[in-house]
């Protein structure tokens, strides 16, 4: 989603998520700032808002992040193990299996 979607999603009738609460410190002029979008789109929340941001903020870092194929120049360099070469590698796939990961846990738990 894109910072335009999301200004038009916020037109649209409230849509409940699953969340988990935390405490977030943020400048007076954010702020002010979310409370005057509040006053753009009334049917919204400051925490819709700011889920919504951090969604798209992030969607665009994840998309930035780099992996690449390991090759036997990188181990050469210091830059991998003779296993890896050939297999993907960089901050994607890392971020991809810690996500992965904590997504697992947090599942678990809940069931438990």
């Amino acid at each position: 989603m894109d910072i335009n979607n999301l200004l038009e999603s916020w037109n649209l009738p409230d849509r409940t998520q699953e969340r988990t609460q935390i405490t977030l410190r943020i400048s007076v002029q954010d702020y002010a700032r979310l409370h005057a979008l509040k006053a753009v789109y009334p049917t919204r929340s400051v925490n819709d808002f700011i889920c919504d941001i951090l969604r798209v903020g992030l969607d665009g870092i994840v998309n930035a992040l780099s992996s690449y194929e390991v090759t036997e120049e990188d181990v050469a360099r210091g830059y991998g193990h003779p296993d890896e070469v050939g297999t993907v590698s960089g901050p994607k796939i890392t971020y991809q299996a810690n996500l992965s990961s904590i997504l697992n846990q947090k599942s678990e738990e809940e069931a438990a």
